[in-house]
């Protein structure tokens, strides 16, 4: 029995002294990165070309409605259809208006006659001035209701007041018009407008006449040149954001109303000590579930991460004003496979 306890002892010690063996560790591999360095690549931009997104407006949007009440006995164009200034898009019944146009007229003439044969008399001087005149104002006022129901009549048309494309068909055949109540929406589009929204810091920066290049999305980035038309006065009441409006040519009507767009605007440098801002491009900056933004930089063969504050999006990148000096490196490539102090290394 004593036998089998130091052999069992024996067997312990053995396997005890086995997992004491030195342990080998695994190490971390580096992860391959790229960087740029502050100051020495081109993320130092000159600040003047600012980026700002918005949409594209008609030069023109007109609501176009009857000027009198009645139901719609037809419409003569469709949403997309092109018209010419004068041209005829719809028509309501105007029978009951050609009526009272008749029944006015017949007054009209009557009135004439009747101020004629006094007119006759009174010039014979058979009866006094009074009743010429008299028969004279009944007639006039007579004709005055007749022509002011004949524009009624006149009314019943619908025309085109200038050439554009139909942006809306509001109302059908049979619907019951009144005025003001818009049948289509005309939309001019020989010129259209990029409206873009400006902070207070820079509204004061822009006029009118200013150039400005437009990036349309929908026509893969197509970049146009325009020149900012209108600048509002007075900001968005729930935030300090003012409107400006850069009108754009478009001779081929490729620019439709709606597109989204990004505006650059060469800011002229009104202050001495406007110089450069750090610029990285968008995708190296990350975001915390606390709405912190950072980037990863290059330090003693780790990735540090480093809280950043963010400023203006330009055309090249995001500014960066807070957070980085010149000669960090910032890591440009591989940053999402990296933690805070992740063992790097930099490849060319």
């Amino acid at each position: 029995m004593r036998n089998i306890r130091l052999t069992l002892l024996s067997l312990s010690i053995l396997i005890a002294i086995s997992c004491g063996e030195e342990k080998k560790t695994k190490s971390i591999e580096p992860i391959s990165v790229k960087t740029m360095t502050i100051g020495k690549n081109q993320e130092l931009q000159n600040t003047q070309n600012i980026g700002f997104t918005g949409k594209i407006i008609a030069n023109k949007k007109i609501n176009l409605s009857f000027q009198i009440g009645g139901t719609i006995e037809y419409l003569k164009v469709d949403m997309g259809d092109f018209v010419k200034k004068g041209e005829l898009l719809a028509e309501v019944d105007a029978t009951a208006y050609r009526e009272q146009y008749q029944a006015k007229k017949a007054q009209a003439e009557l009135a004439k006659e009747n101020y004629e044969r006094i007119n006759e008399v009174y010039l014979k001087g058979s009866i006094a001035e009074i009743k010429m005149i008299e028969a004279r104002s009944k007639y006039q006022q007579a004709k005055a209701a007749a022509n002011a129901v004949y524009q009624n009549v006149k009314h019943s048309k619908l025309y085109a007041p200038t050439s554009g494309y139909i942006g809306a068909k509001i109302m059908e055949s049979g619907d019951l018009a009144s005025p003001g109540r818009p049948v289509y929406q005309l939309l001019d589009i020989e010129k259209v407008k990029a409206v873009i929204p400006i902070p207070d810091g820079e509204v004061n920066q822009l006029k009118t006449g200013d150039s400005a290049k437009v990036e349309i999305d929908a026509l893969d980035n197509k970049l146009v040149e325009g020149e900012i038309t209108e600048i509002s006065i007075q900001s968005n009441q729930q935030n300090p954001v003012y409107i400006a409006q850069i009108t754009i040519p478009n001779p081929d009507k490729n620019i439709k109303p709606g597109m989204s767009c990004a505006a650059f605007i060469d800011f002229k440098e009104n202050q001495s000590n406007s110089t450069s801002q750090i610029v990285l491009p968008v995708q190296v900056v990350s975001v915390t579930e606390i709405n912190e933004y950072f980037v990863y930089v290059a330090e003693d063969g780790k990735a540090k991460r480093k809280v950043v504050t963010l400023g203006k999006l330009y055309k090249n990148g995001i500014a960066i004003t807070k957070g980085l000096k010149k000669s960090d490196q910032v890591i440009t490539s591989g940053y999402h496979k990296l933690t805070d102090n992740t063992p790097i290394k930099l490849s060319k």
